[in-house]
């Protein structure tokens, strides 16, 4: 360690020196106005002397008895240098675990082999798994066997996850990528590495889109994880609608479908028909998965393609064939009651001839006898009902008999609404006698004329 004198600070009260010659036997050297401050920066500028001494602190040897408070100073700064431990990152345990034992397989007591690759790993270390814990603690003749051949019968396996699966026994943490995530979470299932099966599910449903989230759903399924299962459920439900996509559709399978169209927690941001819309794309496209468009192109498709099958028909609608029958169960849950109440919707449902005919008929009766009932009714002004799926009347609110003056552009408000007490669609009954000013003038000016 070199001199320390360099850190020792001057007292701030003292002023910048002032250097001016001084004559001296054998030269000239440079001293501060005032001299006795040459101390304080370590240095001495004794006459005689030729050159600069630096010092190891405000010390002159040319007087000895010299010394200042800074020598007290500088002894406790070393002090406290001495005392300050110095840190410096050593390689973790843990990655030299894996680096020594697993990747450079030193001290190996047993060969895993799968799928044509070897793997030299440790008793101690596999008996993390329940599945090799199994084995070696039992009667198993494999508990006495230094070279173990594994059968992998799930085709999700593959031999980068269990690099994967058998890596994670010797490390604290493993970098699980998405696009790998379902593999790795085969082998530990395989293997009954529980932490990693936790950790897959983790990574499962932080990245849920929509590529990833039927492969997702389907996995989840397989290995357990209704977690995750549920987490996908419900991204379907609130994205379904909105985030339509090509590979999507192809993807969901009729029973997960099923499950989205008949749950209350759909999604639909416009009206029912949008629901059938997505229901006929997504049926074109499980009938044709080989068909590659775009989405703007996906409906004019499916309008083409049934229609040139709708002769085949022999007056069945597309849902009472053989190809159409496997989707009966999707569309019946459908809320025909909520179409058909559009005049342009239920003609396009009637062109289609995909749903039968007496699944509308109903729902036409069921509709019409609901509008009659709001309809026929003795109360005079503006009356409104709401009525549930099965036609039971839910809500019925009248405004009663009453009248309004109104100039141009005016609005007054004659009925208040909860729509917490209320179910779409709406049916509303005016009855109105409406007196035009410009009349009432017209008919004050000509009496005589009983047309008026």
């Amino acid at each position: 360690m070199g001199s320390l004198s360099s850190r020792v600070l001057r007292h701030p009260g003292r002023a910048r020196a002032q250097q001016e010659p001084c004559s001296g036997s054998g030269g000239s050297a440079w001293r501060p106005e005032g001299g006795g401050d040459a101390a304080a920066h370590g240095f001495c500028y004794c006459p005689g002397s030729r050159k600069r001494k630096r010092s190891s602190g405000a010390f002159c040897y040319c007087h000895p008895d010299s010394e200042t408070d800074e020598d007290e100073e500088e002894g406790d700064e070393q002090q406290r240098l001495l005392n300050t431990p110095r840190r410096k990152k050593l390689k973790s345990t843990s990655k030299y675990i894996y680096q020594t034992l697993f990747l450079n397989g030193e001290n190996s007591d047993i060969k895993i082999c799968a799928l044509g690759e070897e793997w030299s790993l440790h008793k101690i270390y596999l008996c993390q798994s329940g599945y090799f814990s199994s084995m070696f603690s039992g009667s198993w003749k494999e508990s006495s066997m230094n070279i173990i051949e594994l059968e992998i019968p799930d085709q999700n396996i593959d031999i980068e996850a269990l690099q994967v699966a058998f890596g994670s026994l010797y490390r604290d943490d493993v970098l699980i990528k998405p696009s790998r995530v379902i593999a790795i979470l085969a082998a530990a299932c395989m293997l009954q590495l529980d932490g990693l099966i936790q950790q897959c599910g983790e990574t499962m449903k932080e990245t849920i889109n929509v590529k990833t989230v039927c492969g997702y759903y389907t996995s989840a399924g397989t290995y357990g994880l209704d977690s995750v299962k549920k987490k996908c459920l419900e991204w379907l439900l609130n994205n379904l609608m909105t985030h339509q996509n090509v590979e999507l559709f192809k993807e969901l399978s009729i029973s997960v479908m099923k499950q989205l169209i008949g749950s209350s927690n759909l999604f639909v941001m416009q009206v029912e028909m949008d629901v059938y819309t997505a229901l006929k794309k997504w049926m074109f496209l499980q009938l044709v998965p080989s068909w590659n468009g775009s989405l703007k192109q996906l409906l004019t498709e499916t309008d083409v393609w049934f229609s040139k099958r709708r002769k085949d028909f022999e007056g069945m609608t597309f849902l009472e064939t053989e190809q159409g029958k496997p989707f009966v169960s999707v569309f019946r849950h459908l809320r025909l009651q909520y179409i058909i109440s559009d005049l342009a919707s239920a003609r396009i449902i009637e062109q289609d001839s995909l749903v039968p005919s007496e699944w509308l008929s109903s729902v036409y009766k069921q509709q019409w006898l609901a509008m009659l009932r709001a309809e026929q009714d003795s109360e005079v002004g503006l009356r409104l009902a709401s009525f549930d799926s099965s036609g039971k009347l839910i809500c019925t609110r009248t405004t009663g008999y009453q009248i309004l003056t109104l100039e141009k552009d005016q609005e007054q408000v004659v009925m208040n609404l909860d729509s917490r007490l209320l179910i779409f669609p709406l049916y509303i009954c005016c009855n109105f006698l409406y007196i035009s000013p410009e009349k009432r003038t017209e008919n004050n000016h000509h009496p005589e004329n009983p047309e008026n």
